[in-house]
């Protein structure tokens, strides 16, 4: 993956345990409305992908947020709604215009706050020092 595209991996089992009316996991319905928006959306630089699972069960929805060069992020206890997928789409955007990742709280759409679970270190050569980094304000 180029350093100008950022790929959501969306977890499809999630929400197994308490699947959504349809029967359906709550994780394949936040995938389908990732796509549809994407596809909403000219410009592709935002790839939708799927796994079977992030191993984020007791916090699901689950998706993790990844671009090389950049830090990731793991957001935990989505809503599989609509606004679930713009705000994530929109973060993307935002976390895309930066150049490690890094996007300013006040920037995150309100979906999205408080969902932030992880953030995973970007991959650095042998040798070269993560450099260390707190939320932005």
């Amino acid at each position: 993956m180029a350093s100008g595209q950022a790929e959501i991996v969306a977890c499809v089992t999630c929400g197994r345990a308490e699947p959504a009316s349809d029967g359906r996991p709550r994780g394949e319905h936040l995938l389908e409305r990732l796509r549809d928006e994407a596809a909403r959306r000219a410009g592709g630089a935002v790839r939708i992908s799927e796994v079977r699972c992030l191993w984020a069960c007791q916090k699901s929805c689950a998706v993790m947020l990844r671009s090389e060069g950049r830090v990731g992020y793991v957001l935990v206890e989505l809503e599989p709604s609509e606004d679930c997928a713009r705000a994530l789409l929109d973060y993307a955007q935002l976390y895309l215009q930066s150049n490690d990742g890094a996007v300013p709280y006040r920037s995150w759409p309100a979906p999205l706050k408080g969902h932030f679970h992880c953030r995973i270190p970007r991959a650095t050569e042998p040798g070269e020092p993560e450099p260390a980094k707190g939320p932005s304000s």
